[in-house]
């Protein structure tokens, strides 16, 4: 059976020239995980490849350059949706660049296990990190802060300072990784869309990433890597850390979320987006149909439903200002990348595999 890859790198209120970087990060995944397909890989391990490039990125909100807790640390989540092994995830990882590993160890021991003892599918804190680590010495914790996420986290916190009027304590300088300086410059510069003292509320690239793949055996896999939001609660799980709400995956559809991790909790956003596409309804009015008149809604999603043996519809939805998505089938010769705007904020489109 052939297969797809789907990505996005999250959603938020980007500048142009970001978007341009984002759009290049898309084509990179996407490029480095149909060639994993192609050549057999499974639909978990590529789409762990392609979450891993996510994280190496200072673009996003997941890894490198994550958002940072009120506590000045920076914790992150991921999770793995999957069709054969269900659905693991691993939270409140202090300073882990990538979470995502700490996940696939859990989901191998999953599949490996032959014992009594039922492996774990969610683990919360230095708990998961210790343990995993001795069966992958790769995960580690290092600093993983960036300019561009300092200096969200230092507007963030003159914003609720502001907002909520409590005097906070004066925060001190917060290190930046030492090999920050090779880092490509172009990375880090973001667009300045307010004034230096504005204390609008933080904007650009907040959100959860993810991938959705579909391997050569007719299996789907759903991968989400966060950050969180800035100036979280230390300890809060966002939506990678809830089946149903982050991701969710059928034998026919895979589906990750991003946008406001409450929000999407509290409407179990994945599941019931998955449920609404299988009914056939407007594709259009998916995400309006999930939530009341008047009722606030800062999320979106990225979906892969398969329409027979050789064919799928990519759907994009929704309810910020940009969203960045790109996707990749067997029969295609390089990936298809687009800015889903507030103007248009919805996208559909059906390939052939």
């Amino acid at each position: 059976m052939p297969h797809i890859v789907a990505v996005h790198t999250g959603a938020g209120n980007c500048s142009h020239e970001t978007n341009k970087l984002l759009k290049t990060l898309c084509k990179q995944v996407c490029d480095v995980v149909s060639k994993l397909l192609a050549d057999g890989q499974s639909a978990t391990d590529a789409a762990v490849a392609g979450t891993l490039i996510l994280e190496d990125s200072p673009l996003t909100n997941a890894g490198l350059g994550s958002s940072i807790t009120d506590d000045k640390k920076t914790r992150t989540e991921a999770s793995i949706c999957s069709r054969l092994s269900g659905f693991h995830c691993a939270g409140d990882l202090e300073n882990v660049k990538h979470p995502i590993k700490v996940v696939k160890v859990m989901v191998d021991a999953t599949l490996k296990n032959s014992s009594r003892y039922i492996p774990p599918r969610i683990m919360v804190g230095q708990s998961a990190v210790d343990r995993y680590s001795m069966l992958d010495p790769t995960i580690c914790q290092t600093n993983i802060c960036t300019r561009k996420s300092i200096k969200a986290f230092h507007k963030a916190e003159k914003y609720f300072s502001e907002q909520q009027s409590v005097k906070r304590r004066k925060t001190g300088p917060i290190e930046v990784i030492n090999n920050l300086e090779n880092i490509k410059q172009e990375e880090l510069d973001v667009k300045k869309e307010n004034k230096e003292n504005s204390t609008e509320a933080p904007d650009g690239v907040q959100d959860t990433v993810g991938v959705v793949c579909l391997d050569r055996d007719g299996n789907l896999t759903c991968t989400t890597s966060s950050g969180g939001s800035v100036f979280k609660y230390s300890g809060r799980l966002g939506q990678c850390c809830t089946h149903g709400a982050g991701s969710y995956s059928t034998p026919t559809c895979g589906i990750v979320t991003t946008g406001n991790g409450e929000q999407i909790i509290n409407k179990l956003l994945a599941i019931t987006v998955a449920n609404k596409l299988s009914q056939c309804g407007d594709p259009c009015g998916i995400l309006d149909d999930c939530f009341v008149e008047g009722e606030q809604r800062m999320c979106g999603f990225l979906a892969v439903q398969l329409e027979g043996q050789d064919r799928a519809t990519v759907h994009a939805h929704h309810t910020l200002t940009n969203m960045v998505v790109g996707f990749q089938s067997g029969t295609m010769e390089k990936p298809v990348v687009r800015v889903v705007t507030s103007h248009a904020p919805v996208f559909i489109q059906t390939v052939k595999l």
